[in-house]
């Protein structure tokens, strides 16, 4: 990708740190796509933990600075491609891959070596900008019967929870504990067990939530600040616990997923919110025989499918906040507190 002499409004950060290393600039420049790629006027971007995990910057892992966070990317193409004209409403699937190795080859793209995410901890800018260059395989036409606002809430919570439906085979009637109803995972995970038929226990961190997440579809739900988790799993089940736990908060969580998944049962992690390194019972998890899986995203016949699946079910994401360009500061600590209800949008 090459910079024109162009200029665009963006939100760059030139290092990791706090808020504060978010930069709105009116003179960025605007980037030139190469002959695999295209150019997007992006609308919307949709807010994950993985935006502040960017931010913050993960040890042993390094980006080309300055580097435009954002992966929820929502837009207009430039130019005509393929079968779709200038102007045509995209999403992008967010996931970059060398194409050539066996996973890729086979379809297991989130295997590939080079596998990373757009916006994310990558070399490839993401969706905080007026305008992205993608490759052009990244394109996927928005439906007329999906919104902009909605679409952009697809690429990251929604097709990380389908993946994880269909990696632990979640069926009809099981039940499934997910963490923290309020957020975009715990959000998707909720509305698409519940279009398939599974039981879903959800937490959330104060009782002003409980609502919501009973609204979403939550068969109960537990306060974590007033309950014991694992306690109020063994009430519920009689004993049992549950068939799957959603674990995307890692270090505060993982002990009690052990302790809340039945004998047999399996475990998806799929974020660290609460942190990276975490100590648990080994004697526990190998007792019990609990299968764990890790799950990162998911490819783009998977978000496909998914598209078509929230269409044919008719869910619709809740949206929390839209903040413009120069707010995303303001977007980033509204995540970090915790205190949205849905997602949490950039409107460019």
């Amino acid at each position: 990708m090459e910079i024109s002499g162009n200029l665009m409004r963006a939100v760059p950060i030139y290092n990791h740190g706090n808020t504060d290393v978010l930069k709105y600039e009116d003179n960025f420049p605007t980037p030139v796509p190469n002959s695999s790629e295209i150019l997007i006027r992006v609308k919307y971007c949709g807010l994950n933990h993985l935006d502040i995990w960017t931010r913050v910057g993960i040890p042993g892992t390094s980006i080309i600075f300055p580097h435009i966070c954002g992966s929820d990317i929502v837009g207009t193409l430039q130019e005509d491609y393929s079968t779709f004209p200038m102007g045509s409403r995209v999403l992008i699937y967010p996931g970059i891959n060398c194409n050539n190795c066996d996973n890729c080859k086979s379809g297991n793209i989130t295997l590939c070596n080079d596998f990373s995410i757009i916006g994310g901890l990558s070399n490839y800018n993401g969706g905080y900008a007026e305008y992205v260059s993608v490759p052009k395989t990244n394109i996927i036409p928005i439906p007329h019967e999906i919104s902009d606002e909605q679409a952009a809430t697809l690429s990251i919570s929604y097709l990380t929870a389908w993946n994880i439906i269909k990696k632990l085979q979640l069926k009809r009637d099981d039940t499934v504990l997910v963490y923290g109803a309020s957020g975009g995972l715990g959000m998707a995970m909720i509305q698409i067990s519940k279009a398939l038929g599974l039981k879903v226990i959800s937490t959330v961190s104060d009782d002003s939530k409980l609502n919501y997440a009973y609204s979403l579809g939550s068969d109960y739900v537990i306060n974590r600040n007033k309950k014991e988790i694992s306690l109020e799993i063994e009430k519920i089940t009689h004993g049992s616990g549950v068939d799957a736990v959603v674990d995307n908060a890692g270090q505060k969580t993982i002990t009690t997923s052990i302790n809340s998944v039945r004998r047999g049962g399996k475990i998806a992690m799929c974020g660290t919110t609460t942190g990276n390194i975490a100590n648990f019972q080994i004697r526990s998890f190998y007792s019990k025989k609990i299968e764990l899986y890790g799950i990162l995203i998911g490819s783009k016949l998977d978000l496909l499918e998914l598209i078509e699946f929230v269409m044919e079910k008719k869910i619709l994401s809740r949206v929390d906040s839209i903040f413009s360009l120069t707010e995303v500061k303001d977007a980033h600590d509204t995540l970090e507190r915790g205190e949205q209800l849905g997602k949490v949008l950039i409107k460019i």
